[in-house]
């Protein structure tokens, strides 16, 4: 008796030849955009994210509700920021290969974003490291948050969504107007830093807003860690809260940028662009502030010039990594350009409903400029 033949198997139709297609072409797609943007991404499914996610040992996830486990981090006087410090930093000392920058963990498979980055160490010159070890300056926090791409920096309040940014000089096409614009954010700001007020309130980034609080500077034997917990405003296109931790190892003398990020976007896909553009936009502002850092340390530059982040100082030094640094230059680039229709994914995501729109505290989260706190040490500037 002959054995039975194996059947043809079916032939796959044209729409499960063009699926395969289209997730062929997407995989391609995802490992050129990590080579361009230098991120390690490591994404996990749900049932291992918690448990072999970087900081899962500190963050607890919490899948009914993302946004809570990285405002639960910041809990009891920042211990558990210092224990996810202690546990990420090792990823930050990577070496630098094929261009890499950073770090990512994040959540796949879900409609809803988790995820944890780490950008790799960039050392502090020797003119800024009194500055960094001072646990009572919020300046090298406020430098960094300057130069988000394309900029960004503290504003008096959110605007509508149908008003300009307060420092978009493209708004204005009288110069005299657009001088009165970035002069007068300008001295928002140096108020702002002058005080030393914890990084707090309305922060513009870019076309778009977040809600800073829970601001904290913590210090053990090893690091000085600042922080501040950043919550979507409506005049925003993600949707949720991130953890922002800038590091100063005193060891090496080296700082670098740490995120926990968690949230939920009623507006089909942003979720899984967020998990995946956070480190490129994290990355680059953090590169960005260690390049600027060497060349001001150089021209022997004051630290205030790094802070005031207004839109043509941002992108003058735009300019500048794009001749001395080309690969941060194309990445800052890059991450900019996810700003451009941000303002129309706003709109967009405020007629989908919207989850987090402000700060945990509301306004009680604003630091007033009127405030009696300590004054920084000149020298240490």
């Amino acid at each position: 008796m002959q054995p039975e033949q194996p059947k043809d198997p079916k032939p796959p139709t044209i729409r499960e030849i063009a699926r395969r297609n289209s997730l062929f072409y997407l995989q391609v797609s995802l490992y050129q955009f990590d080579l361009a943007t230098g991120i390690k991404i490591r994404s996990y499914q749900r049932d291992r994210f918690h448990t072999a996610s970087l900081g899962s040992s500190v963050i607890k996830w919490n899948y009914d509700n993302p946004e809570q486990a990285v405002r639960d981090l910041t809990a009891n006087n920042g211990e558990k920021v210092m224990e996810f410090v202690k546990e990420a930093t090792p990823y930050s000392k990577e070496s630098n290969k094929l261009g890499a920058s950073g770090f990512t963990d994040c959540l796949s498979g879900e409609k809803f974003h988790m995820y944890t980055h780490v950008s790799n160490a960039v050392p502090v010159p020797t003119l800024f490291q009194p500055l960094f070890g001072n646990t009572r300056s919020w300046m090298p926090l406020r430098g960094l948050l300057s130069v988000f791409p394309p900029s960004g920096g503290e504003v008096p309040q959110v605007p509508r969504i149908s008003q300009p940014v307060i420092d978009d000089s493209s708004a204005n096409s009288d110069l005299s107007k657009e001088f009165e614009h970035d002069k007068a954010l300008v001295e928002y700001r140096q108020k702002r830093w002058a005080e030393n007020v914890p990084v707090s309130g309305p922060i513009a980034l870019g076309n778009v807003f977040v809600k800073a609080s829970q601001g904290n500077i913590v210090e053990n034997d090893l690091y000085v860690v600042r922080y501040s917990l950043m919550s979507t405003s409506d005049v925003h296109a993600l949707d949720g809260e991130a953890l922002w931790m800038q590091v100063y190892d005193k060891r090496d003398k080296t700082t670098s940028f740490m995120a926990v990020g968690g949230g939920r976007n009623n507006v089909w896909g942003i979720d899984k662009l967020n998990n995946r553009t956070a480190g490129l936009v994290f990355s680059t502002m953090h590169h960005t502030f260690g390049a600027l850092m060497g060349a001001f340390a150089k021209s022997n530059k004051n630290v205030p010039e790094l802070t005031t982040g207004v839109t043509g100082i941002a992108w003058s030094q735009s300019l500048q990594l794009l001749r001395d640094n080309p690969a941060l230059g194309i990445r800052r680039g890059l991450a900019s350009g996810f700003d451009v229709g941000s303002r129309l994914m706003a709109m967009v995501r405020q007629g989908a409903g919207m989850n987090v729109v402000d700060s945990p505290g509301g306004d009680d989260d604003l630091v007033e400029i009127s405030v009696t706190v300590d004054p920084v040490d000149e020298s240490d500037m």
